[in-house]
């Protein structure tokens, strides 16, 4: 009897240890998931209010709707000091992935990264990576473009962890894009095109290639707005400075539609707009003034056409006269 009751404990102690062992292995594998659940590993375009950090929180989310005629132009450059200046943007060494939420591409750590300096910006910035969104994240005058491009700089001299802690510790420049036909609207997604069949799939990488990053710039990289923000995803920290460009980059409507087959857990990969609530900037080259060839033609124009009125007045005046008197008078539809 005693052999049979140690059987009988020995065999019950097993099978509780196995059934801890089976409930520890099942707590641990969860643990990463639920901490990534916390920290924001784990997100979803459809569950915007579902967002961690200051997501939902925050007083100064982007991306917002910029209203034209409510932007503050910055005539005296209290704000906006001199133009933006872009150095090393050319010949770019950077990897290309799916991380799920976009496609972006990450410059190496061993390559001297190109800068940006100027215009709203105190200091230097230095790049690291530009990622995209379709439709466009931003909206001018109510109006969303078919795609937005992200070049994100971190401030000269700090890490990313430390310029997150920073109100001025990162800067985007967001270039908006509008598609059309023609071989001529290819040349600023060609590098890139190439790329996107592998990268369809989630979580997908691509090993380095050199990129002109300067082929994805706006027409016109001196007119923008600008304005003081967040990072458009979680945890959405308020800590960019936006720079906006309004001249939107041309791409064709062959490369736009290679887009619709990404992987990035759904059709599109935007964030709704957010309150205004803050003071948006626009820099003189945002303003549109004629040309000076445009100015003269366009007073040229004006003279001669007064002097068509006055002639057409006189020669009516002219005939006024003649038929008092009874005399022939004139065609004034042929006076010039």
């Amino acid at each position: 009897m005693w052999i049979i009751a140690v059987t009988v404990l020995a065999i019950a102690d097993l099978h509780c240890f196995h059934l801890f062992y089976i409930r520890f292995h099942i707590i641990n594998s969860l643990l990463p998931i639920v901490a990534g659940a916390i920290n924001g590993a784990d997100w979803s375009y459809d569950y915007e209010t579902q967002w961690p950090g200051v997501c939902t929180t925050g007083t100064q989310q982007s991306p917002i709707n910029i209203m034209s005629r409510e932007a503050v132009y910055d005539k005296h450059g209290a704000h906006i000091k001199g133009p933006l200046v872009f150095r090393g943007y050319k010949n770019v060494n950077a990897s290309g992935e799916n991380d799920g939420h976009t496609l972006k591409w990450t410059i190496e750590e061993d390559e001297i990264m190109p800068v940006i300096s100027g215009g709203p910006l105190r200091g230097n910035y230095s790049f690291l990576q530009f990622h995209l969104h379709w439709l466009s994240e931003h909206a001018i005058d109510g109006m969303k473009y078919p795609m937005e491009i992200h070049f994100l700089h971190v401030k000269t001299g700090l890490s990313v962890e430390e310029a997150l802690e920073r109100p001025d510790g990162l800067a985007v420049v967001a270039v908006i894009a509008m598609v059309h036909s023609g071989e001529e609207s290819e040349y600023a997604l060609e590098e890139l095109s190439s790329m996107l069949p592998q990268l369809i799939n989630q979580h997908e990488k691509l090993p380095p290639s050199v990129i002109d990053l300067t082929r994805l710039f706006s027409p016109n990289m001196q007119s923008y707005y600008t304005y003081h923000g967040s990072l458009t995803t979680p945890q959405c920290q308020e800590v960019v400075t936006w720079i906006v460009l309004d001249t939107p980059l041309i791409i064709s409507d062959t490369q736009y539609k290679l887009f619709s087959k990404v992987d990035v857990g759904g059709i599109d990969n935007y964030r709704s707009l957010q309150p205004v609530n803050r003071v948006i900037y626009r820099n003189s080259a945002s303003l549109t003034f004629p040309s000076s060839l445009a100015l003269i033609a366009a007073l040229l124009n004006l003279t001669t056409t007064m002097s068509s009125i006055v002639s057409k007045g006189v020669c009516t005046f002219v005939n006024l006269k003649k038929r008092f008197w009874g005399k022939k008078v004139h065609d004034c539809s042929k006076t010039k």
